[in-house]
């Protein structure tokens, strides 16, 4: 982590978890072939509806973190990634989720999760 990222404890600042959830997400989503800017493209957006973070120990300027970001279901109108923040030596520091709505783009009404992102996701999940 940078140094601009901890407090003056030297702690990874609580806020910037979420930051990393989202990059979490994204390269997540990147890898199954649904990149955000696809998603959007194809008029769906995604809201944050909830974050949730349970901080287990902290993690110091210059410590190498590991997000690891899974799905446990196949989506409906919402989808819920979890997340485990794990030290450069294994330890696992964080836990957290993030539920995001599905919403279509043109009318910001919710909707189902779209087929072709079921279909993408499907293989990935346990």
């Amino acid at each position: 982590m940078r140094y601009g990222e901890v407090d003056r404890m030297g702690f990874l600042y609580h806020s910037h978890y979420v930051e990393y959830f989202d990059v979490g997400r994204s390269e997540m989503m990147r890898e199954v072939g649904m990149p955000n800017s696809e998603i959007e493209a194809r008029g769906i957006e995604l809201p944050v509806l909830k974050v949730e973070i349970d901080y287990k120990k902290p993690a110091f300027y210059d410590d190498l973190l590991t997000i690891r970001t899974t799905l446990r279901e196949l989506p409906k109108v919402k989808i819920r990634f979890d997340y485990e923040v794990f030290s450069e030596n294994g330890e696992l520091i964080t836990t957290g989720a993030v539920t995001l709505a599905f919403m279509n783009a043109k009318t910001k009404r919710p909707v189902r999760c779209p087929e072709f992102l079921i279909e993408a996701i499907a293989k990935y999940l346990p």
